[in-house]
């Protein structure tokens, strides 16, 4: 499997569903695309103008991991999109860039939540992950215990 991969109908309507809602300028171009190797739900990269040129205009690549956010309920995963979107700055001269997360989010998103329904979203996301690598450990685990049998009188 490629590493990334077109994103789901659903998780882009999902996500321009919140975007069309925030405060970001409608002339910002995002692109979703889908890595379910990464570590966090969702994920924003800011394109570099050669690659801008090369898309057509497109500022923002968004990263979903589909196997955690498919498992988060519809709250958990609009904060984690959410979470992004408040990344997205524009200043005076329209020069866009991506803001650094304050205490591992941002205050906007903290205010609008609370910081129960953040911790849980958190506590939510790191639960999932851990589900998926100990099936990944005990799928790996059980293929290693057939190779290691061998067959008795062929």
């Amino acid at each position: 499997m490629a590493k990334f991969e077109k994103a789901s109908e659903d998780a882009e309507k999902f996500f321009e569903e919140l975007r069309e809602k925030s405060t970001i300028p409608q002339w910002l171009e995002f692109r979703v695309f889908c890595n379910n190797k990464q570590k966090i739900p969702v994920d924003i990269k800011k394109n570099s103008d050669l690659v801008e040129l090369m898309t057509e205009g497109v500022n923002f690549a968004v990263i979903i991991n589909e196997v955690i956010f498919d498992e988060l309920p519809d709250d958990m995963k609009e904060i984690a999109v959410v979470e992004k979107l408040t990344s997205v700055a524009v200043d005076g001269n329209d020069k866009i860039s991506l803001v650094k997360e304050d205490f591992c989010t941002h205050t906007g998103v903290l205010k609008k939540y609370g910081d129960s329904a953040v911790i849980r979203f958190k506590e939510s996301v790191k639960s999932l992950y851990d589900k998926k690598k100990q099936e990944e450990d005990e799928a790996k685990a059980a293929k290693k215990g057939k190779r290691g049998k061998k067959r008795i009188g062929a």
